[in-house]
């Protein structure tokens, strides 16, 4: 254990909360300490820590997640015009996220640099030690914890952002965590997600009809335990005192080259109806410069119009979505 770096540690005091109690901690050298109950919060490497790692995830971070780093030069100049498919994600965050307020970031892996160009200040939360090792040298402050509790003070963020996460998280469990994020963002905040949804499109309804292999691909390989229908993800939101501002579908018309590769091309899937177009897609992905250069502006452009004019929520795989929490 390590005692908590000069950096963070004046926010991780303004922020935190005991998880028994939900009183302040203040700060003993490798400990944080309730004084109201007495209860002890290890620091380790400077990351507090409300909870054990999760191994899986401790695993996963040998290969996924890297640092996102925002588009340099004449390729970001080019990215705010062109329409890549790529960095719609990217494109989203731009939009979705105001300038200047303190952001947390749950389920933050080693963090996003757009989030540190759009927030005054930037905590990441994530389950791994490994990710959150990582998102220190970029984020002001990082918290190791379990959701969905959030060891925060109400009312501490002004945006509270995920990446691929909800749909990481037990049905169980939906309503505590929007509770939460509703609890410690101020009226007015923004809260933005990219959220994988459950699919009533032709393809994931053939997947399903294949239970091992669904389980296998779409479930396990990531730990997607938590998919839902873009409609219920919404509708919790709204029960607790969020306004929808964007929507957005993805995968809703045509399964994407990279969500081809990733889940469905594998022994066992071969007869999906509905792949026709997007096995023409994944070659045009793989034909050099020239034809991903050809499938990242079509699709991009495609995803920007005819997916958002004449797709369907329901049958999306990926939403992206912003709230504002009324006052």
């Amino acid at each position: 254990m390590t005692s908590v770096t000069p950096r963070p540690a004046t926010l991780l005091s303004e922020l935190l909360i005991c998880p028994r109690c939900a009183g302040g901690l203040s700060i003993e050298g490798a400990v944080l300490r309730c004084a109201r109950c007495g209860h002890e919060v290890p620091v380790v490497d400077g990351i507090p820590c409300f909870a054990e790692p999760d191994r899986f995830y401790d695993e996963y971070a040998d290969v996924h997640c890297p640092f996102a780093e925002t588009p340099k030069g004449a390729k970001g100049a080019l990215l705010r015009v062109l329409p890549f498919w790529s960095h719609r994600e990217w494109r989203f965050w731009r939009q979705a996220i105001p300038i200047g307020g303190r952001l947390l970031d749950l389920g933050a892996g080693r963090g996003k640099e757009i989030f540190i160009e759009r927030a005054r200040e930037t905590v990441g939360l994530d389950g791994s030690l490994a990710f959150l090792r990582g998102c220190t040298e970029h984020y002001d402050a990082a918290v190791l914890a379990s959701l969905p509790r959030l060891p925060f003070h109400d009312a501490s963020f002004d945006v509270v952002a995920s990446s691929h996460v909800i749909g990481h998280i037990a049905h169980a469990d939906k309503e505590t965590l929007v509770a939460e994020i509703a609890r410690v963002l101020r009226a007015g905040g923004t809260t933005a997600h990219i959220i994988e949804t459950d699919s009533t499109h032709p393809t994931l309804r053939a997947a399903k009809a294949r239970p091992e292999l669904y389980q296998r691909w779409l479930v396990e390989q990531d730990g997607h335990i938590g998919l839902e229908p873009a409609a219920e993800v919404v509708a919790r939101f709204e029960r607790h005192g969020f306004e929808l501002r964007i929507m957005r579908h993805v995968d809703a018309i045509v399964p994407s080259a990279m969500y081809y590769h990733k889940y469905l091309e594998h022994p066992g899937f071969e007869t999906l109806p509905g792949l026709a177009a997007t096995r023409s897609l994944a070659r045009l992905n793989r034909a050099g410069a020239p034809g991903n250069l050809a499938y990242e502006v079509g699709m991009g452009l495609f995803h920007r119009t005819a997916e958002q004019w004449f797709g369907r929520s329901e049958r999306a795989n990926f939403v992206h979505v912003a709230f504002v929490k009324r006052a």
